[in-house]
């Protein structure tokens, strides 16, 4: 009987034995071992929930948000339309990093002029997290105190690199723009 039993304990505990290794290797295939290599650039080829199509439309749709909230004042609208850390290059003057040295730049015009922006994309291409757009533009300023209207750009061009962020959306982390227009001698 002892024989019988032990037999048939070692058969039913197969089943078990056999489910508790699937687990067990199966969650070291899933998870990675210490022992397995980096993985190559193969391995890290994503898969993007949103299409190409879409991320165009919706960067193209931040670039008309920038101009919104150029033509209505709304400084911080234009802020949150970039990235913490993101780099603008004005033409004829130095860098600017960081959210907080754009809003330093910005702030007294913003509370000084009215702008008249309009934003023309001329390609707009997307690779994963990463987009780019070139446009041209056209900006006039009116002093809010009275005075002309400046046309401070009446034909300029501009190209920047959009990061997707944690909630899908596309925001400005690279600016450069400059004028077709030669400056006046």
């Amino acid at each position: 009987m002892k024989t019988i039993m032990k037999k048939l304990i070692t058969i039913k505990s197969i089943p078990v034995l056999a489910l508790v290794l699937l687990v067990v290797l199966g969650s070291s295939f899933v998870k990675g071992t210490a022992q397995d290599p980096e993985p190559g650039p193969i391995y890290h080829a994503a898969i993007s929930l949103y299409s190409v199509e879409t991320d165009i439309a919706a960067i193209e749709d931040a670039m008309n948000q920038y101009a919104l909230a150029l033509n209505t004042g709304d400084l911080e609208l234009w802020l949150s339309l970039h990235t913490d850390d993101i780099v603008k290059m004005p033409p004829g003057a130095p860098a600017i990093f960081g959210i907080e040295e754009l809003r330093a730049h910005n702030e007294s015009g913003f509370d000084n002029f009215t702008f008249e922006m309009a934003i023309y994309p001329e390609e707009t291409q997307v690779t994963g997290d990463l987009g780019y757009n070139r446009c041209t533009y056209t900006v006039s300023m009116t002093p809010k105190a009275g005075g002309e209207t400046i046309i401070a750009e009446p034909d300029g061009k501009a190209l920047g690199i959009y990061k997707r962020q944690d909630d899908g959306s596309w925001k400005l982390s690279h600016d450069c723009y400059n004028s077709n227009v030669p400056p006046a001698q």
